[in-house]
């Protein structure tokens, strides 16, 4: 693993444990690896070790303060909505090119494998004109596509393979968890999904407890 840009189907399908999961077991084979949430938005400050970038970092064996998270998050709001509309409400603007030149320039001085974790799902917007998509366009980085077995789930996982493909991004995995209350088991929806791909496809199983992600399988 050198660098991979993680992305999911949809809200809630695990991102942040999965990608924490990774981070700490590299980090635990003394691998120094990087974690970047370029943007973040409903979290507390006042519990900032729960949010995703805190724990991208404490996943990394790094300290958990507002100057650690800077430095891997670009912009984060307290508002629990897509990130540019967090940012239209608190009346900020959201310059992509300076989002992208941030992203590339810390994993350009990185030694070691890293992780860019999108904000939401592939189409997600980041901006009031770029999505997820466009920053990994843009990076080019190999893909980890998160899901979750609800109904539809095999429709979104599909559509979102397609779009990846038009860009001409090569996803490394897909990753089938059980965040969502209502999601099924993994593996019923790992068959289904390998009857229309050939990609990898793998259960990511953990406890739904904040406190413990630590369960990649």
């Amino acid at each position: 693993m050198s660098a991979i840009f993680v992305t999911a189907i949809g809200t809630d399908c695990g991102k942040t444990h999965v990608s924490a999961a990774l981070v700490r077991e590299l980090a635990a084979q003394k691998r120094a690896p990087l974690a970047l949430k370029p943007l973040m938005s409903g979290y507390s400050p006042s519990a900032l070790e729960t949010s995703d970038a805190g724990r991208l970092l404490a996943a990394s064996g790094k300290p958990v303060t507002p100057e650690t998270v800077a430095d891997v998050c670009w912009k984060s709001f307290t508002e629990w909505a897509a990130p540019n509309v967090a940012a239209r409400n608190a009346g900020v603007a959201l310059n992509y090119s300076a989002m992208l030149d941030f992203t590339r320039t810390r994993l350009a001085r990185h030694d070691g494998p890293a992780l860019v974790e999108g904000a939401g799902g592939v189409m997600s917007p980041l901006t009031d004109m770029h999505t997820n998509l466009d920053l990994m366009s843009d990076l080019g980085l190999p893909v980890l596509l998160m899901a979750s077995n609800y109904l539809g789930a095999v429709s979104h996982t599909l559509t979102a393979l397609e779009v990846l493909r038009q860009r001409e991004l090569t996803v490394a995995a897909i990753a089938v968890t059980q965040m969502l209350p209502n999601a099924g088991l993994a593996m019923p929806m790992i068959d289904e999904l390998g009857r229309w791909t050939k990609l990898r496809i793998v259960e990511a199983s953990f406890s739904r407890t904040p406190e413990d992600d630590n369960v990649w399988a």
